[in-house]
């Protein structure tokens, strides 16, 4: 049987002839070189197919329709599937702040989500909570009835309700107790994440003085960069921040904004791109509710009926793929802060490399997303 292929595989630089091979889901061996004659009768030849790494999203709150906080396990498996079709392979499924019971709910769904076999399906190792322990004032289109004040006690609530799913939280630095939670999340290997903050420049100094931090959307829900207060931005322009969530749909930053930072020497290795996902992501529909709030499509993003934004409908790889296409990001761009970047979060994923995941997407000849592996398992209908 064979287990493996031959194509122009992305190298880190750019797409050259290779072959790679995979056992139990993993990649086995990956050589940028063409295979012998005696190795390529056990690949499957994909000819001219220029071949990279699956997407790797660290926040998308659903996808096709389905809320990762409310879907059934039938709607979560729609949803990954689809998400799988799109070319994102892994991901974190992003919530907003809900009360411990509904966590709680979630948790049991997907718990029993992941219990179902499914190769064709978009990998969710954990969750990414959008709070509950926010500034109020800049929550965005998130709801203020769950907010929380940080305080130890309601940190280890919320990682009981979660149920061992939480892998990244969103969190204001600048508010009293939020300390105490960070060595709380800490210490179950919890990421906390910069966003929907007034955060000044100290206030994430501290934050990042004791482990690694992240920042969940640069440029969104951020106080702004100035000459007197370079804030979250300056934070995350200089390196301190382990990994920094930018949404490239050029709505939310500028496309030339995008550029700068994915050119920023310091932010190289830290930069990953994140969809911000709605539900209803990936569908046609123009109108719909999401977050308790009705929305409706404009472009790739949902705006509410005041024009507020609040989230996007086009996928991750559409988004980056888009920018490169627009000439504001190089292929290498893509790669890096769509794949590699946001897998070294997840640790085992976004690399043609050996010992990865074997995730991997073709691309078309037009640039979008053809064929999709997952675990070297061709995803139907992809």
């Amino acid at each position: 049987m064979k287990r493996g292929i031959q194509a122009q595989l992305w190298n880190g630089k750019k797409f050259g002839e290779g072959w790679m091979t995979w056992k139990a889901g993993c990649f086995e061996e990956v050589h940028f070189e063409s295979p012998s004659k005696k190795q390529a009768e056990l690949l499957h030849d994909l000819g001219q197919s220029r071949v990279m790494p699956g997407f790797v999203d660290t926040l998308l709150h659903g996808f096709a329709g389905v809320d990762c906080g409310e879907g059934s396990v039938k709607d979560l498996q729609r949803m990954t599937r689809g998400l799988a079709a799109s070319g994102v392979t892994t991901a974190l499924a992003g919530f907003y702040p809900l009360s411990h019971a509904k966590l709680r709910a979630a948790a049991k769904r997907w718990g029993k989500w992941k219990s179902e076999r499914g190769t064709a399906r978009t990998r969710i190792t954990g969750w990414h909570i959008e709070g509950p322990f926010l500034a109020p004032d800049v929550r965005g289109a998130l709801p203020r009835k769950d907010l929380l004040k940080p305080s130890q006690k309601s940190a280890e609530q919320l990682l009981k309700a979660c149920d061992g799913w939480l892998h990244l939280c969103t969190l204001a630095p600048e508010l009293k107790g939020t300390m105490d939670v960070v060595e709380v999340f800490r210490a179950a290997k919890v990421v906390p994440s910069i966003g929907h903050t007034k955060a000044e420049y100290l206030d994430c100094a501290s934050l990042a003085a004791n482990g690694d931090c992240a920042i969940t959307h640069m440029g969104n829900r951020l106080p702004p960069l100035t000459a007197r207060e370079p804030g979250p931005i300056g934070f995350a322009m200089e390196g301190h921040a382990a990994w920094v969530g930018v949404i490239p749909d050029m709505v939310h930053v500028a496309p030339e904004t995008l550029r700068l930072w994915a050119k920023t020497p310091a932010m190289k290795k830290t930069l990953m791109a994140t969809s911000d996902n709605l539900s209803h992501a990936g569908l046609v529909a123009d109108g719909f509710t999401s977050g308790g709030k009705r929305l409706q499509r404009s472009g790739a993003v949902a705006v509410d009926s005041k024009g507020n934004l609040a989230g996007t409908l086009d996928s991750l790889p559409e988004m980056l793929l888009r920018a490169h296409r627009d000439g504001y990001l190089s292929m290498a761009d893509v790669v890096r802060i769509g794949c590699t970047n946001p897998g070294r979060l997840i640790g085992d994923c976004g690399a043609l490399d050996a010992g990865h995941r074997a995730d991997f997407v073709v691309l078309e000849e037009g640039g979008s997303v053809g064929p999709v592996w997952i675990g070297g398992h061709r995803v139907v209908g992809a």
